[in-house]
């Protein structure tokens, strides 16, 4: 997505279970950036904090429904990582809806669901805040 007024594009970051779609990237669009996992479980807060360092817009995790989980605890595992990421962003002034979790079930339409979560994004920072940090900064040594 690209932003005239600054010269910047900003992606969502999407993390997505292979199980949700396949191995296959699922979108084509030039603003996400998609990351297939072979179970979102394994994505760590510290996924979620990065991708705001870097400058990301948002962050989707794409996650199968709990009684499908092939390793049973996987998408239980990344809503709870996501949780604790959303409580780390509000300590530092960043909204903590521009991180969404989307369950997938096989009526879901991904590309419906991320183009919601982005008109979503653009509200939250229509509405934000002047004060509020767009991103985290990183610490140089």
């Amino acid at each position: 997505m690209f932003f005239p007024e600054t010269g910047n594009v900003k992606h969502i970051i999407v993390y997505r279970c292979q199980q949700c779609g396949g191995r296959q990237k699922l979108f084509k669009e030039n603003w996400v950036r998609e990351f297939v996992l072979t179970c979102t479980g394994q994505l760590e807060p510290i996924h979620i904090l990065r991708a705001f360092e870097d400058g990301e817009f948002g962050v989707g995790v794409v996650h199968c429904e709990a009684s499908k989980c092939r390793t049973l605890t996987g998408c239980q595992s990344a809503i709870r990582h996501v949780k604790y990421a959303r409580q780390l962003l509000g300590e530092v002034s960043i909204h903590p809806e521009r991180v969404k979790t989307i369950c997938f079930q096989p009526d879901c339409d991904l590309h419906a669901e991320l183009n919601h979560f982005l008109e979503h994004l653009k509200h939250l920072e229509e509405h934000a805040s002047g004060s509020a940090p767009d991103v985290l900064e990183r610490k140089k040594t």
